[in-house]
């Protein structure tokens, strides 16, 4: 494995593609202020090539760097990924000023055993739903009953939780991933 394989895109970040090797099949690099990073974005660089039947997996690790997190995958069929990290409500990365990003480059078997192909799109999925079921849950509470299946609450309602979901998020963009 060659430093150049992978590039990570962390919004408003310049691009990293250099990395540390590590061995023939891992390589790693560092992130400052993992906290201020929701998701990333994980790729193969236009010019790589790897082993048929190969894939990347993309970890994190905290200080001391023993333990490795799986964060997602990469393989020839899906050159890259955005993953969200949720780092910003983990209390163990929360504080951290660095991170080590681990790279290995594992079989497709492996991967795919793994269950993390479409992590996300799940990821976003669950987001989505949330988000959808506060505003059902919120425009209910107001609800004067239904008919027919249809509840009715008045017009000002969805004013009202846009704005209130608009101020939580300016405080959090996380929130709505919390558990509850």
């Amino acid at each position: 494995m060659t430093s150049q394989l992978f590039g990570i895109v962390v919004p408003g970040r310049p691009v990293i593609t250099e990395f540390q090797l590590v061995d023939s099949t891992k390589a790693m690099t560092m992130l400052e202020q993992p906290a201020t990073v929701p998701e990333l974005t994980f790729f193969l660089l236009p010019t790589t090539v790897i082993p048929p039947g190969y894939g990347a997996i993309l970890y994190y690790s905290v200080p001391p760097f023993q333990n490795w997190v799986l964060i997602g995958s990469i393989d020839p069929s899906k050159p890259s990924g955005i993953f969200r990290t949720n780092w910003a409500n983990n209390e163990e990365v929360r504080n951290c000023p660095v991170v080590q990003l681990g790279v290995s480059l594992e079989p497709l078997e492996t991967i795919n055993n793994l269950h993390i192909a479409g992590s996300g799109v799940e990821d976003r999925f669950a987001f989505a739903h949330k988000i959808a079921l506060d505003l059902f849950q919120y425009m209910t509470s107001f609800s004067s009953g239904t008919q027919n299946g249809m509840i009715a609450v008045p017009t000002s309602i969805f004013d009202k939780w846009m704005e209130r979901f608009e101020r939580k998020y300016r405080l959090d963009p996380n929130f709505m991933m919390k558990e509850s």
